[in-house]
């Protein structure tokens, strides 16, 4: 090819993009694509966000939080009745950072400022919902470390359960005939009784051993009531099947003698060694069970909780159907319409147990027999050292009712104390809910009047 021939075909090419004269003209290779690693490198991940990261450092509005996911229905009810708008969900409280950890709070609605979840809340109460505000705060980056605490703790509270479950639970202790005798169950055997005293309101028998199986003779328990420890170390030292019911008063006239008991059934009980005052509210634990936490009476919340909670009880649906029907009793008796409202509590290391309650009287209050209106609602709520609020869940309790307040297995939840006397005499420890952990009852077979 000719000099200049040559030189101008270089030109060509290279205008063209060929670098050499290997391959112009010839069908081209695709491009490989860049190797993976350079690709992942190179391009930025993608994080969600977790579903509770809309309510970040919002104002919750919580009508309901439990240890037991799935909880709450009831309240969710309760709120769709009040008619106001919400925006209902369920959150993990270990997500955020100013939340008590290992609950699940049922949040009605959030909001951005504290004023409206404050209005929103009101709005509730007046509608007879009882809810709480609280702040979520951040999200919390240890949540994950926070859930598996959770998990262990419900763990250790199983095992406490099960615990509870083989015979580590309260156990009431009365006083018979000068002897002190802890009360194990319901007897099967119901014969074989012999009266005690003359005049054949006690009957009993003795029982080879313990039909639930738990106590032996030898065994140790230790004695507590309302305020704390009794006696330490009483042993068991046999068992009985006794009926202590309270007969009708014609039942002492009978003559002869009655030869049966004349109420109630029998109970298996085991004698102890110590002596007891028969007036005291005194249960039993096993030898070597944790004590309890036990709070002491008399009111150390402020003077700001106590009228806050006095007015919550004021706000309750409760209340306003306890004063209407009392003005229309008052009304159809005429008789005057008289209301104590009063409060009560127990303190423990900076923790108040909070009771507020009121009664609605006419006349003397003897509606058994007088047809007086005697009513009382209780309001109760555990405030924390922070100010944080827990409304207890009984059912129709009575705060005169309640004789202590005691935390039995040092997991934080309180358990109430109650003793009665009318219409039988009852001794019960109850839970924040109202589920019963022990009971005891002296049937009553007379009347009132």
């Amino acid at each position: 090819m000719p000099r200049l021939s040559r030189l101008l075909f270089l030109v060509l090419l290279a205008v063209s993009g060929c670098g050499s004269l290997r391959g112009c003209g010839a069908s081209e290779e695709p491009p490989m694509a860049p190797a993976a690693s350079t690709l992942d490198a190179s391009t930025p991940s993608v994080v969600t966000p977790p579903p509770e990261a809309r309510y970040a450092r919002n104002w919750l509005v919580i009508i309901h939080s439990s240890a037991t996911p799935g909880e709450g229905t009831g309240a969710l009810a309760a709120l769709k009745k009040t008619g106001l708008p919400a925006e209902p969900d369920r959150l993990s409280s270990n997500a955020f950072r100013n939340l008590r950890p290992c609950l699940e709070v049922v949040v009605a609605k959030a909001f951005a400022d504290k004023a409206g979840a404050e209005e929103y809340r009101k709005q509730l109460s007046e509608a007879g919902l009882e809810a709480y505000v609280k702040n979520a705060g951040p999200l919390d980056p240890n949540r994950e470390e926070k859930a598996a605490t959770c998990r262990a703790e419900a763990q250790a509270a199983a095992e406490r359960a099960e615990a509870r479950n083989q015979g580590a639970v309260p156990r009431f202790v009365e006083v018979h005939d000068g002897r002190t005798f802890m009360l194990l169950g319901a007897a099967e055997d119901q014969t074989g009784l012999s009266p005690v005293d003359e005049r054949r309101s006690l009957w009993m028998a003795p029982a080879e051993e313990d039909p639930t199986g738990f106590f032996t003779k030898g065994d140790d328990v230790d004695l507590y009531g309302a305020a704390g420890a009794v006696q330490a170390g009483c042993k068991v030292s046999g068992f009985a099947r006794i009926n202590r019911g309270k007969p009708h008063f014609g039942y002492f006239q009978q003559q002869p003698p009655p030869d049966a008991p004349g109420c109630g059934r029998a109970w298996t009980f085991a004698e102890l060694d110590c002596a007891m005052t028969p007036s005291d509210v005194v249960f039993a634990l096993p030898a070597g069970t944790k004590a309890p936490v036990f709070y002491a009476a008399g009111n150390e919340a402020s003077p700001e909780v106590l009228a806050a909670q006095e007015d919550a009880l004021r706000r309750s649906a409760g209340f306003a159907t306890l004063l209407a029907e009392g003005r229309l009793r008052a009304e159809q008796v005429q008789e005057e319409l008289n209301e104590d409202v009063r409060g009560f509590g127990f303190s423990s290391e900076g923790r108040h147990v909070v009771f507020m309650m009121v009664r609605f009287i006419t006349g003397e209050g003897n509606a058994e027999c007088g047809g007086d209106y005697n009513e009382q609602l209780t309001r109760a709520v555990v405030v924390g050292p922070g100010g944080e609020e827990r409304v207890l869940s009984v059912k129709d309790l009575d705060g005169g009712r309640v004789a202590g307040v005691m935390d039995l297995e040092g997991d934080g939840q309180v358990e109430l104390l109650l003793h009665d006397s009318w219409p039988a005499q009852t001794a019960r420890v109850i839970r924040e809910d109202g589920s019963e952990v022990a009971g005891a009852v002296v049937e009553n077979c007379d009347c009132g009047c």
